[in-house]
């Protein structure tokens, strides 16, 4: 009997240390919410819709700087943003407030407009703008000191424009230092 109690004994053992298994086979695995984090959008899935969802006339909503040692600015200014299938041109117009923030952190504007415009091209899987500039370019291959310099200035046509559309119709525009940190962050709202 002891043998026959040992085998029965050995059997519900096996049963109990399988139980967690059977258990989780027949829980519905979790899927992750579809749902975007609350501060994005839908992003497109391809370069057309990328173009598409960026086509139109775009009002600046915000405007913060980041100096290149860290310190931030809200800016006073107004802006349009224009995309059509391949260009992008942005303007910024800096209220005398805005001027002044941006000298304190350093950079310096010679005037109350900042404008970036020209072809660009869209990386849709790491949310990049670039624009596409010949010289730029031909510049980029070598050390070039006043692209060095221009380097410096987060509105520059050089740096690469970083995307994400928002759930509210608007679109997240930001240019990074050489580092990886933030230069720039505008938030723009699509006119209708």
């Amino acid at each position: 009997m002891p043998t026959q109690r040992n085998g029965r004994v050995a059997r519900v053992c096996a049963v109990l240390a399988m139980m967690p298994w059977l258990v989780a086979a027949q829980t519905p695995a979790k899927t992750p919410p579809q749902t975007p984090p609350p501060h994005q959008g839908v992003q497109p899935a391809s370069l057309e819709e990328a173009r598409k969802m960026l086509d139109g006339k775009w009002s600046l909503v915000s405007l913060t700087v980041f100096g290149a040692d860290g310190r931030t600015a809200k800016i006073a200014a107004e802006g349009t943003l224009t995309s059509d299938f391949s260009s992008m041109n942005i303007e910024f117009r800096m209220a005398d407030a805005g001027q002044k923030a941006l000298a304190d952190l350093g950079i310096k504007s010679p005037n109350p407009t900042i404008s970036t415009a020209g072809r660009v091209l869209i990386n849709i899987q790491k949310h990049e703008i670039t624009y596409a500039n010949d010289d730029l370019r031909r510049r980029a291959m070598g050390f070039d000191p006043s692209l060095d310099a221009l380097r410096k200035n987060p509105f520059a046509l050089e740096r690469l424009r970083y995307y994400t559309f928002g759930p509210d119709n608007t679109l997240r525009l930001s240019t990074r230092y050489d580092d990886g940190k933030e230069a720039s962050v505008s938030v723009w709202k699509k006119a209708s």
